[in-house]
């Protein structure tokens, strides 16, 4: 497709709007950005609005847009865990969240691993969090890149030096505003996607007079998208298993941490699901692409893209793109802002310089920001990423699985100590990487199991050792130490 300078120039506008805005961030409120929660989660200010908007726009991203799509003209139906382990995760995040937030609040933790810290009083079960939170961000990262390489190649950018400028200005954006940028982005980047996706959406609905016209043609052509019977197991697991993990994200920690209040989480959960509607209208586009043959080279990422230059006027083509572009840049901030708060809080602070002030902390923050938008481009490079991406994702799920006990359990269980904690995180961890290690970290379903998916079979693992590890500890009579008090567990303001 041909685009015009007109076509161009509103494509800037539209990514130059969020750009600006989310500079701006840094003057919202008129916040004192020296101290670290200011900077890092927007000082607890959001309300539900924003938080609504920052959540949505970090979950529902460019990678959505792409990987939904292909995943759905590669894979078929198994595409849709993603739409049902949303039906898991928001009455999770209902139920679980709250509590979290408010011992957060109170002890002004910024990361999940500080509250491991304080619970287990063990700085080396922190970093063990810690790092696992890193290593599934940088691929989460990574994938916002991957997510919008086909665009830059359709526009006829030269795709590595606009990475590299792309991600330049996310960092720079991140650096100023801290989470108010992508906090404000957001809103731009959400409404655009939304107004996207509905006018596919019709526009298609009305080309083929409703979708069942391109179930059929599907169906006579043979190209099945029906679950087949041996991945059933793997569909169930995998939606179950990303559904629990999902609240254990770093970023979505620091989205959850910057409400004003646990009311307004417990209010987004029942609100967020809303966009679960996307994903299934993406699902439909990607079927639109496998039906009529839209995708010659048999690119699954390109399939979305390949349905927008079809069936819509080059104008509209470029408003989509530049959606896909902001749904890239603003969750990557937001995505690297909490890898950065990790490092800052749970490794520099805790084994380099435990009383650096809050605005040292901040430097930290925001240099580790780079490092880490760098290390992502870094790995959207190589071979691995650029395959079915959403296998990727499911990927960091596995690993981030296996700090539930940490996280979640142990705010229930009020005896469970760091050993038994660390020794079944430990085991949990060596299984999933086992496993991925075994299918040559080209799937996270593992055949050996019938095709489960790695997450719940270290999670399985992680339980029982850590099960037998307390039986141990308490017959030694163990008593474990904990920064926290037996009030803190409560689960309304």
């Amino acid at each position: 497709m041909n685009f015009t300078v007109f076509d161009y120039t509103v494509f800037f506008l539209i990514v130059l709007a969020v750009i600006v805005v989310s500079f701006l961030g840094a003057r919202w409120r008129k916040a004192d950005l020296s101290k670290i929660s200011e900077w890092s989660i927007g000082g607890r200010h959001f309300g539900s609005v924003i938080v609504w908007f920052l959540m949505g726009g970090d979950i529902y991203t460019a990678y959505s847009l792409i990987s939904i799509p292909g995943g759905a003209f590669s894979a078929g139906g198994l595409i849709l865990y993603a739409t049902v382990y949303g039906a898991i995760s928001y009455p999770f995040l209902y139920f679980v969240a709250p509590r979290l937030y408010l011992i957060a609040k109170k002890y002004n933790f910024i990361t999940g691993a500080d509250y491991v810290n304080a619970r287990f009083d063990s700085r080396i079960l922190s970093l063990l969090v810690a790092l696992t939170g890193l290593l599934a961000m940088l691929p989460y990262i990574a994938l916002q890149i991957v997510g919008i390489k086909y665009v830059l190649e359709a526009m006829k950018f030269p795709v590595l030096t606009s990475f590299i400028i792309a991600f330049l200005i996310v960092a720079a954006f991140t650096i100023v505003a801290g989470l108010r940028g992508p906090a404000l982005g957001s809103v731009i980047k959400d409404v655009v996607l939304w107004g996207i996706i509905l006018t596919v959406l019709v526009v298609l609905w009305m080309k083929f007079s409703g979708f069942g016209p391109v179930f059929s043609t599907l169906e006579t052509s043979g190209k099945t998208v029906l679950i087949p019977d041996k991945l059933m197991l793997g569909f169930i697991t995998l939606a179950f298993g990303n559904g629990v993990a999902w609240l254990l994200f770093p970023n979505l920690l620091t989205g959850i941490f910057g409400s004003k209040s646990a009311r307004i989480i417990k209010k987004n959960s029942i609100l967020l699901p809303v966009y679960q509607i996307w994903l299934m209208f993406l699902a439909i586009f990607g079927l639109v692409a496998l039906a009529e043959n839209l995708v010659p080279s048999g690119v699954s990422s390109l399939a979305f893209p390949s349905v927008l230059a079809t069936y819509f006027p080059s104008t509209f083509v470029v408003i989509a793109f530049s959606g896909i572009i902001i749904g890239s840049m603003v969750p990557a901030s937001l995505q690297a802002l909490a890898s950065a708060n990790l490092i800052t809080r749970n490794i520099y602070l805790e084994f380099f310089n435990k009383n650096a002030p809050e605005s040292r902390q901040v430097l930290i923050g925001r240099i580790f920001v780079v490092v880490m938008i760098f290390a992502s481009l870094l790995f959207a490079i190589v071979p691995a990423a650029s395959g079915l991406i959403f296998y990727l994702l499911t990927m960091s799920y596995a690993w981030l699985l296996q700090t539930l006990p940490a996280i979640i359990i142990s705010m229930y269980w009020k005896n469970l100590d760091k050993y038994s904690t660390g020794l079944g995180w430990a085991a949990g961890f060596a299984v999933v990487t086992w496993g991925l290690f075994d299918v040559h970290f080209s799937s996270s379903l593992i055949p050996t199991f019938g095709y489960m998916y790695v997450g719940i079979i270290g999670l399985a693992v992680n339980l029982a050792v850590l099960l037998v590890a307390r039986a141990i500890v308490v017959s030694l009579k163990y008593r474990s130490t904990t920064k926290l008090q037996p009030g803190d567990y409560a689960d309304f303001d």
